[in-house]
């Protein structure tokens, strides 16, 4: 072999020839072993093998390999175990097994780098690195507390003692002494006070009941962001409860979907309690209750099968499979847009602040079943508990039919507004448009009553919508509430509302161009075909105008002022002219806005 020629063994001529022999042989057994792992092979085993193939007796032979052994120490290795003598050896030549080099172990190295970084600056000793159980868990360092550090460092500067003259020394007589320099007072800063983010000192030792009056929500926007910043999310959050995470039971995909079955059973969304105590037998009360019901909703807000539409101290859920709440002849994305001005500050109502509403039904809200969420509705409805919650689930029950309803309350966002839906078929069986209603909040936070003035029957002929025709037409009705008559969409009073077209829901969204058609439809045409003037009073066109979407007077008030071609009835209080540009000149104006919208 081309290796065993290299190797340079020792002894006369015939132990040279002989341990070569025993190489080749050792290393041929041990063809797939390392290079540096030791070939073992007992001496009787190699003193039969050559005595057979040179026709010697094997006790003289395993007595010239004993001798070529001793004379190549480097590259054999001779043992004794139990009796036996065996002969050791590698690929590489060598009978001492390699060392391994334990100095700096893989273990090592995740926590003792070869190059450290200094432990002086104290960013070096955060770490992102999860450590083993075993280990104590490294702790980040928040930025308010590295800069509270600092802080306190800066503030304590350093004096160094003047050096006094020793007996062996003294000062110069020529020397003038050097005049005091004024220090300036440092404010004692408390062992107990830290500093809050934008710099304000906080005294811990002060009673809790003081530091919460006067720093509660900053002291808890504080640790709350401190929370979020920790990367191995030990503290977990639901709204403002916090709790430690490992300590959460968890729940698996057979839980959600047993949930989530059983919601969808019940109908409507179900509390956390219910939740707990039907399908889990899990009664308030109980040790582990609060723990479960964390847990429950933590988990749940996480799922995007759930939905949260609960409100503080009454924790919902709706899930996937659920019958949607509301109209299905409109759209949640229209009427966010119709209530708009509800948050753009053309909201003209005001709350009573006795936890009851009074409004007047509108014809678009009798007919789609919905309420707008406006300042008086908003001061009774509740809260919403998460920061990105987007419905809250609610009851209405009718003392008077003693019937309950389930509605659903739209959150307003910064660019849509909100509203209450849900009430469709209440407002179909029991009211007409016009109609006074009265909501008013109870004890339970999601329960609300709904009523109205009961009349002996009345027979009129009122505005109905007929989707299938796509048109409004008058129908026989009797009803039995109270009604505002100048409200009331009867055909005996406001017959023209039948010549109302029903716009599409984008063209509805256009505020400007419902008003001219209402205009147009419902008002009095004072000039001429080529330059057509409509007159109209303000009530008759706020009631016509909410046949097709919802508006405030505060909202159409605006729409008016803002356009050159509607002005005010000096001779007649309430009363508005609307003098459209020439046929020829609109089409003009709408190509060109055609054109500025194309570029």
């Amino acid at each position: 072999m081309a290796v065993a020629t290299e190797l340079p063994f020792a002894g006369s001529a015939e132990e040279q020839a002989l341990a070569r022999r025993v190489y080749e042989v050792m290393v041929g057994q041990g063809a797939l072993y390392g290079r540096d792992a030791l070939i073992r092979q007992t001496l009787d085993n190699l003193a039969a093998f050559l005595a057979q193939q040179d026709g010697v007796e094997p006790a003289a032979m395993a007595k010239r390999i004993e001798a070529a052994v001793r004379a190549n120490p480097e590259v054999f290795l001779r043992e004794e175990r139990d009796g036996a003598v065996l002969i050791a050896t590698s690929r590489r030549g060598v009978a001492r097994p390699r060392q391994e080099d334990r100095t700096h172990t893989f273990a090592q190295r995740l926590y003792e780098p070869a190059r450290p970084l200094p432990v002086d600056d104290i960013n070096n000793l955060v770490t992102m690195v999860r450590p083993p159980l075993t280990t104590v868990e490294p702790v980040q360092i928040s930025g308010f507390w590295r800069a509270l550090v600092s802080q306190q460092a800066s503030a304590e500067p350093i004096v160094v003692p003047a050096a006094q003259p020793g007996p062996a020394e003294s000062a110069p007589a020529e020397a003038a002494p050097a005049p005091a320099t004024p220090t300036q007072p440092r404010e004692e800063v408390s062992p107990t006070t830290i500093l809050l983010s934008d710099g304000t000192p906080v005294d811990l030792d002060e009673p809790i009941e003081a530091l919460m009056a006067r720093f509660g929500a900053a002291l808890q926007a504080e640790i709350a962001a401190a929370l979020n910043e920790d990367p191995l999310r030990r503290v977990v959050n639901f709204g403002d409860l916090y709790y430690v995470a490992d300590a959460l039971p968890n729940l698996g995909k057979n839980d959600l979907r047993r949930i989530r079955d059983y919601i969808v059973e019940q109908g409507e969304p179900m509390s956390d309690e219910a939740i707990l105590a039907d399908v889990y037998r899990e009664l308030p009360g109980s040790p582990s209750f609060e723990i479960r019901r964390f847990g429950l909703n933590y988990r749940l807000s996480r799922e995007k099968d759930f939905e949260y539409v609960g409100m503080p101290g009454l924790n919902l859920w709706s899930a996937k499979g659920l019958a949607a709440i509301g109209s299905k002849r409109v759209k949640a994305s229209d009427l966010g847009q119709f209530y708009a001005y509800l948050v753009d500050g053309q909201d003209d109502s005001e709350p009573v602040g006795d936890g009851t509403v009074m409004h007047y039904l509108t014809f678009f809200e009798w007919e789609y079943g919905v309420l707008p969420l406006n300042r008086a509705f908003a001061s009774i409805m509740p809260r919403p508990f998460l920061p990105d919650q987007r419905a809250i689930a609610v009851h209405f029950e009718s003392p008077q039919h003693y019937t309950t309803y389930l509605a659903e309350v739209r959150l307003p966002t910064a660019t849509r507004g909100g509203w209450i839906w849900g009430l469709e078929d209440f407002f179909r069986e029991y009211v007409v448009p016009g109609t006074l209603l009265t909501i008013a909040a109870t004890e339970v936070p999601n329960v609300f009553t709904i009523s109205y003035e009961e009349i002996p029957p009345v027979e009129d002929k009122l505005l109905h919508f007929e989707e299938k025709r796509n048109r409004f037409v008058f129908l026989p009705v009797t009803y039995y509430s109270a009604v505002d008559e100048d409200l009331l969409p009867s055909q005996k009073r406001y017959g023209k509302l039948r010549n109302l077209k029903a716009l599409p829901m984008n063209d509805r969204k256009k505020a400007d161009q419902v008003v001219a058609h209402v205009f147009e439809t419902l008002g009095e045409q004072l000039g001429s075909k080529e330059e057509p003037m409509y007159w109209i009073q303000f009530n008759e066109l706020l009631l016509g105008v909410n046949v097709l979407r919802p508006m405030s007077s505060a909202y159409l008030e605006q729409v008016l002022r803002q356009d050159a071609a509607y002005y005010a009835d000096e001779t007649t209080v309430g009363a508005w002219y609307y003098k459209p540009a020439p046929e020829e000149q609109r089409a003009e104006d709408e190509s060109e806005a055609e054109d500025d919208e194309e570029e």
